[in-house]
């Protein structure tokens, strides 16, 4: 069985829209597009680029699909994500759309809880980019393997959060943490099944 691996860049208030452009995703209102940016080191690009580089497919929701698509298929070729993510093969999971354009893409067949347990027998390593609503229906039904969330030191207050209403009680391992030089965090978490409750002293 393959592992499902999921990248989130995050606020320190735990927002997760629109981190990387400032059009990305204007949904609500939401006027603080490219927050990720003054944060952008050499040092944590290739740390991304090793994580994404290990991928065998790609698994996305629907709007990050519609982020995705029309930038990485049109983006310049000496970015290393570019030849990466065009010629793996993308699996989108939605309710709406009928169909996809991407090179090398194809709509889930089934809903995610049949799906993805599919994907990760014919896949090593299936990634998930963003897609905070798909990440909350996988852990609701167990389906992750690891999460590697990038914490950045920004309050914005407003925006779509990793984890709001309906997320469930999962405890969680810390399998590594590292700190780099702009104060971003790296948290590598799997999950260690439900959490469990006391008092204190």
């Amino acid at each position: 069985m393959g592992k499902l691996i999921v990248h989130m860049f995050m606020t320190l208030d735990g927002v997760v829209q629109a981190p990387g452009q400032l059009e990305e995703d204007r949904e609500g209102g939401f006027a603080y597009g490219g927050w990720q940016a003054p944060y952008q080191h050499a040092q944590t690009g290739q740390v991304i680029a090793a994580d994404y580089a290990s991928l065998d497919a790609l698994l996305l929701g629907r709007k990050t699909y519609e982020i995705f698509a029309p930038y990485w298929s049109k983006a310049p070729l000496d970015n290393p994500f570019t030849k990466l993510l065009n010629e793996k093969p993308k699996f989108v999971a939605s309710r709406t759309l009928t169909s996809v354009d991407w090179n090398n893409t194809k709509l889930l067949d089934a809903d995610v809880t049949t799906s993805v347990p599919l994907l990760k027998e014919r896949y090593a390593e299936v990634h998930v980019a963003g897609s905070s609503d798909l990440v909350q229906t996988l852990l609701r039904h167990e389906l992750i393997d690891r999460m590697n969330i990038w914490q950045f030191p920004v309050l914005l207050g407003k925006g779509k959060r990793f984890f709001g209403d309906g997320t469930i009680p999962t405890a969680l391992q810390l399998v590594e943490s590292r700190v780099f030089s702009k104060g971003t965090v790296l948290l590598r978490y799997e999950p260690a099944g439900k959490p469990s409750f006391g008092n204190m002293g």
